[in-house]
């Protein structure tokens, strides 16, 4: 049978060639297509490119690998300087300084009162700031100067500085407030080496003693203060 041409001139089998039918593209036979529309045939270039092989194209893509460091360098949350000693300790988060001075360092001249931040009991300085052990976070000290009442007197046999002159004043009964009394007593000397007693209450307020010995203690820090 005699190919059927259309009105320009052109076969079934030249316009299926040109539309690229024979290769399946439609992007690709979009340009035979326009040609025989046009009603003019493709040139060789054209040809080529509608009816060659595509070429599949591969590209690779590399990563960086991951690499993790491990050191060996000490988590500075666990260091503690007390008392003029580096501890490293591993510490939870919810520990206060309180729990950790006593049940982890063993330092119990710090004692337990309220433990809610009201009796001063609990007293040790932290760069030379009073501060409530029971509500302050371990980790929160962490290399920072921490004093306690041990290092007023090492030498428990032959007591000197602040711990003598409560020994000898009698600035205690009971004796569980008087650490907290003593280390607020060195904040306050530290900053005003002579204090009048409208001070020393003041420097001392915060600290409470249910044996009633608060007169003897403010009477104690005056003495330190004027030399006795």
């Amino acid at each position: 049978m005699a190919e059927e041409k259309d009105l320009k001139g052109l076969s079934r089998r030249e316009f299926l060639k040109d539309a690229g039918l024979v290769v399946g593209g439609a992007a690709v036979g979009s340009l035979g297509l326009a040609a025989a529309c046009k009603g003019t045939s493709t040139t060789d270039t054209v040809t080529k490119t509608v009816t060659g092989t595509a070429t599949t194209s591969t590209i690779t893509v590399t990563q960086p690998p991951v690499t993790t460091t491990v050191t060996n360098v000490v988590d500075p949350r666990s260091v503690f300087n007390v008392n003029g000693s580096v501890i490293k300790m591993d510490v939870q988060p919810y520990w206060s300084l309180n729990f950790v001075l006593r049940e982890k360092m063993g330092l119990t001249f710090t004692k337990v009162g309220c433990d809610r931040g009201e009796c001063g009991h609990c007293t040790v300085l932290i760069d030379g700031v009073p501060m409530y052990s029971c509500m302050v976070l371990a980790i929160d000290a962490t290399n920072k100067k921490i004093e306690t009442a041990e290092s007023l007197s090492p030498d428990l046999g032959n007591l000197t500085g602040i711990a003598k002159s409560f020994r000898d004043n009698e600035a205690f009964q009971c004796g569980w407030c008087t650490a907290g009394f003593m280390m607020a007593t060195k904040a306050l000397l530290a900053a005003t080496p002579k204090p009048t007693m409208a001070q020393v209450k003041a420097g001392l307020s915060g600290h409470l003693c249910i044996c009633s010995s608060i007169m003897e203690v403010c009477n104690t820090v005056v003495k330190i203060g004027a030399g006795g």
